[in-house]
This record gives C-alpha cells, structure tokens and sequence, in this order.
C-alpha cells in the first residue's frame, strides 16, 4: 500500500489507503493466473457463466516445504512422547 498510494498519518488517511489498494487490486491490476483479467473480471465471468472457468492456484514449493518441517516436527515430538 505504500508504494501505491504513500504513508498514513491518521486513521482516516490509513483507512483510504486500505480501500484505495484493494480497489485497485480488485479493478485495475490484471493478475497472470487470470491470463490478464481483473478480479472482478473473473467474478463477473463466473457470475454469468453456467460452468465458471477454474483458475487452479499454482504450488508453491517455499509453502509445501514449510509444512513439511512441521509435520516432520510434529512425527518428532509424537515419537518422544511415547517413549
């Protein structure tokens, strides 16, 4: 939101910022997993449609690794505990 739309001094000026960014993200800024459509493009699309077109989210190894160590965490901990 910074770079978009500067820094908030007041609620008001924070409150503006968090609208103005969400607007834009919603209206204006065409996203690559929608082949260069908006938000709302797609939502329209999907209102209008009988079977809506699916926009899978890609993987995202950084994530999956993550819950991996925490799973492997967990399967640690559970074997400590039952000895």
């Amino acid at each position: 939101a910074r770079v978009l739309f500067g820094k908030a001094h007041t609620y008001e000026e924070a409150a503006e910022i968090i609208y103005r960014t969400y607007e834009y993200y919603i209206y204006r800024y065409p996203q690559k997993r929608f082949h260069g459509k908006t938000a709302n493009q797609v939502r329209q699309e999907a209102l209008t449609a009988v079977t809506p077109e699916q926009y899978p989210i890609a993987p995202n190894r950084r994530i999956e690794r993550f819950w991996e160590g925490i799973e492997k965490s967990k399967a640690k901990h559970q074997a400590q505990a039952q000895q």
